[in-house]
């Protein structure tokens, strides 16, 4: 699997999972949020994540859940100090 877009039910905020090579032709996984703040605004919030091989990075996506997304979100969140929530 090389794409996948999880919807958080409680904010309705979208998490997205894309595989591809970076410029040194390792295989990564993009994990990318947009978040609608109380103050309007629309922050992006990324990671990215290094595999070995094109199946980790597969499976990784695949197996990729609604659990983890909240938890990528909470931590961008608390870096980003974000005051969240629609």
């Amino acid at each position: 699997m090389n794409f996948k877009i999880i919807t958080l039910p409680e904010t309705e905020t979208q998490i997205c999972l894309h595989r591809d090579r970076n410029e040194e032709g390792e295989e990564i996984v993009r994990i990318t949020a947009f978040v609608t703040t109380l103050t309007g605004k629309e922050p992006m919030l990324e990671d990215v994540v290094r595999f070995t091989d094109a199946k980790s990075a597969c499976f990784f996506v695949k197996d990729f859940s609604i659990e983890s997304a909240k938890g990528f979100l909470g931590l961008c969140l608390a870096e980003e100090r974000i005051n969240f929530l629609n």
